[in-house]
């Protein structure tokens, strides 16, 4: 799934993270002003690490023991969300970090199509392809381009808005 679709749906990032004697990974890296979804993998049945404890916002939540715990955050800005054990001994951040706007340089998407039609036009003319065939391929270039084009004009209206 692509990061604009999440953007638009607002379908949470997930970021999986392993406890045992600490959290694996320490640090993550995510989007921010996107939903997060933590998913605790507890491997350990420690006193210390039965609970996590978010800075901001703040959360606190009971791990089960052995077993999968999900914590549903907010979009949040850019930042770094801390989180720690019970006792404060293991500690985990995650960096929320702006989308960088991905931009199509002027006139590739047009050269991209017609070299596209190009290579459809000879496999067509020598017979290597079949005219349906063809026909279905050029399709889903057009829809390829189409989203692409999409994509960057959102990226582009998106990052003047932030600016």
């Amino acid at each position: 799934m692509s990061t604009f679709t999440s953007v638009l749906t607002a379908e949470p990032q997930i970021v999986r993270i392993r406890v045992d004697r600490g959290y694996r990974p320490a640090q993550s890296v995510a989007q921010a002003n996107v939903p997060l979804r933590l998913v605790f993998q507890r491997r350990d049945a420690e006193h210390c690490t039965e609970r996590v404890i978010f800075s901001s916002p703040h959360i606190e939540r009971r791990l089960v023991a052995n077993g999968t715990t999900v914590v549903d955050l907010p979009g949040q800005p850019p930042g770094v969300v801390r989180f720690t054990c019970g006792m404060g001994r293991y500690r985990g951040e995650i960096a929320l970090v702006k989308r960088r706007a991905t931009r199509v340089p002027r006139g590739w998407l047009l050269r991209s199509l017609a070299a596209g039609a190009a290579v459809i036009a000879l496999l067509a003319g020598i017979g290597m392809l079949q005219v349906e065939a063809a026909a279905g391929v050029g399709t889903l270039m057009t829809g390829a381009a189409a989203v692409l084009l999409v994509e960057s004009r959102f990226a582009k209206t998106r990052s003047s808005s932030q600016a």
